[in-house]
This record gives structure tokens, sequence and C-alpha cells, in this order.
């Protein structure tokens, strides 16, 4: 069995990191024909690379920590510190075992994206703490069936407070499940900055929905239209309807109007051209797991993550 030993990249390494890369690539778009995976690095010589004696490269790691401030929203999605596996292939388990060591950071959990499709890929990361914790989820274009009859409509001025409260609402609905999502302090503040933009007009600003019953708020969605343009990411080129908040009041879930909310707003995003819809699920929350498969919201990629961070 080889021995291996990590170092940082050189520029006599690009041809067999790009083989490496090839090699993930055509393995798991032959899994999911929807993946469109990078084939050369992001960067001549970033990140790490195991080597044998013979100096053969036997696996690629672009580690990228990711440090989230005390007032950044995001930190309601994710850890405050984490290492982010960028780039990662390995054509050996050795190696594979090496990089990873090689990229831990002392009091910083690990995070992975890796293609849903796989699944060899939940007993890999397991041997490192990594556990599957959301997904990336893509529908493809077309209507969604209305469930129970509600009024739809944009979401206005007055609304601020009912539809602030159910996103937060929201994101805490999800806290016992994961522990990277909770609700901070900056996320409601960054939500009604947000709400701000969108009735000043401001170019980019997100559409947000509103769901009535019986003449009250009982929901909202927040939407957006991205555009991808380059080949390797989450998604293929093209333009896609991105779900980021959907909220119904715990009083009416389970009657069909989330489904009549969102079969509104995926009508609306339809108008833009669209090839798909996107959204994330906590995988763990016993509601969302099930829900947004029925909707037809298949997972394309899982995030792996190691929930403690290293002592």
């Amino acid at each position: 069995m080889n021995v291996w030993s990590v170092r940082a990249v050189i520029g006599d390494d690009g041809v067999q990191i790009d083989a490496l890369l090839r090699a993930k690539a055509d393995r798991l778009e032959t899994l999911d024909p929807r993946l469109r995976l990078a084939r050369t690095r992001a960067a001549e010589t970033a990140g790490l690379v195991a080597v044998d004696g013979t100096g053969s490269v036997g696996a690629h790691l672009r580690p990228d920590l990711v440090e989230f401030a005390e007032d950044d929203e995001m930190r309601s999605f994710a850890p405050d510190r984490a290492v982010s596996w960028r780039e990662l292939a390995a054509s050996d388990t050795a190696a594979l075992d090496a990089i990873v060591a090689a990229a831990r950071v002392p009091e910083a959990a690990d995070m992975v994206m890796w293609p849903a499709a796989d699944d060899e890929a939940a007993p890999r990361f397991a041997r490192f703490g990594l556990e599957p914790a959301s997904a990336f989820a893509l529908r493809p274009p077309g209507p969604l069936t209305s469930g129970r009859s509600a009024t739809i409509r944009p979401a206005r001025p007055e609304d601020a407070d009912a539809v602030s409260a159910l996103h937060v609402e929201e994101v805490a609905f999800h806290e016992p499940h994961t522990p990277y999502v909770r609700v901070v302090p900056a996320l409601e503040p960054a939500f009604r900055a947000r709400l701000e933009r969108l009735w000043s007009g401001a170019e980019g600003a997100p559409v947000i929905h509103v769901l009535e019953v019986d003449a009250a708020v009982a929901g909202m969605c927040e939407s957006m239209v991205q555009t991808v343009r380059d080949e390797g990411g989450q998604l293929s080129p093209g333009r896609y309807g991105y779900l980021n908040s959907v909220a119904v009041d715990a009083r009416w879930r389970g009657q069909g109007f989330g489904r009549t909310l969102v079969s509104a707003v995926l009508a609306d995003l339809a108008g833009y051209d669209i090839d798909g819809y996107t959204l994330w699920f906590a995988l763990g929350n016993p509601l969302s797991s099930r829900v947004w498969p029925r909707l037809g919201f298949r997972p394309l990629w899982i995030s792996y993550e190691r929930r403690e961070a290293v002592p």
C-alpha cells in the first residue's frame, strides 16, 4: 500500500490534479446526468495534494476556511467557523485519509458538498465524522397542481411584521434537527433589509409572496431568479427560480395551503423562462424531507457536515 504525504500544490501537479477531477466528474455525471462538474482546478497553485514516494498525486483538496462575523445572517445556516472541502478528488482511500487530516483546522467544523446520486458518499464521509445535513434540490420546469383554495398576493409594506415573524419561525422550526440551522440576532434584520429593497424597487431584490387565510397572513415565500453562466458549479448553465424561504403558520400546516403558495410562486417564476427551480431543505426535518420531494424537488447535492469542532 502506498504511503502518502501531504503538501501544497505546485505547478507540476496540474496535469495529475486535472486527471483526478476529470475521473470524478465522469463517474458522478454518469450517476446523475443533471450534473456538470468541474474538470479543472479553479486556481493554478491553490490547495493541497497527497503524493506517494514517486511523486504521484493520489488526492487533491482545496480547503477553504469560512468564518462568519457575529452580525452575519449566514450564521443561521452554517457553523461560525468551518473548513469547506472544495475540489475534493481522490483515487486511493489512504490518500483521502491523509489529505483530510491535513486540511482540518483546530476548533473548526468541516463541510463538503457532494452529489446526492453517489451512494458511496455517506459511508465514506461518515468515517471522518461528517453527516448528511441538508439537500440542494432541483425541480424541472413545469406547473405544480395547487392545493387548498387561498389568496396568494405580493407582500405589501404593512405585511412586514407578519412575514418577518414567519421567516424567523421557519428557521426556528428546523433548529431541533440541526445545530447549524438556528435563529441568530442578525436573521430578522437582514430579512427586513431585503423587504426594504423590494419595496424601494431596488434591482435584484427578491420577490415576497403572501398566503392569506381568513383575511390574515398565514404564510410567505421569498424567491428570486438566479442566472448560472459557468459549468462546474451546483447547477448547469441556465436560469433558475430559487425559493429562499417558505413558511406557513403552524396552525395551517398539513392542509394543502403550502402547496397552493408554492404553486403560485412557481407559476410567477415561469414567466422568466426558467430552466428549473431550486431550494435547500433540511434532511433531518421530518416535514421538509417529506414535503419537498413530494412537490417534485429532487436532491442534486448533499451538504455533509461534521458537527463537532476539533478540540
